[in-house]
């Protein structure tokens, strides 16, 4: 049965760790991430973004805020910390029965000086 909650808890902390296997086992075979850099599809494509676009940042610091958990979608907001910015951001996962992501969507807010 799905558990959005630790969906959540392996990405983030696959995120707060840099570990592009970590995000590449999160996530579904079909999966989907939408992003204001554009949609991913895959765990390959996905894994890729990280890599290539959020895992250079001398500081990486998510911070999620308490679960929103229905059926099987996951809503949270995020306090993300990324080099000497701080942005509210609001994360918004679909979690397959197998307990994987099936689809991320990325909500970024205003960024502020640290």
């Amino acid at each position: 049965m799905s558990d959005p909650a630790a969906a959540a808890d392996a990405y983030f902390k696959a995120v707060a760790s840099r570990d592009v296997e970590g995000i590449r086992r999160a996530f579904a075979p079909d999966a989907e991430l939408v992003t204001a850099a554009g949609r991913y599809r895959g765990p390959d494509q996905i894994a890729g973004f990280y890599r290539d676009l959020v895992f250079g940042a001398r500081v990486l610091e998510p911070r999620p805020g308490p679960y929103v958990v229905e059926g099987r979608r996951l809503a949270v907001e995020i306090e993300l910390r990324m080099d000497d910015s701080v942005s509210s951001v609001a994360d918004f996962f679909t979690v397959s029965e197998e307990g994987l992501i099936e689809r991320l969507a990325i909500y970024m807010g205003p960024q502020s000086a640290s």
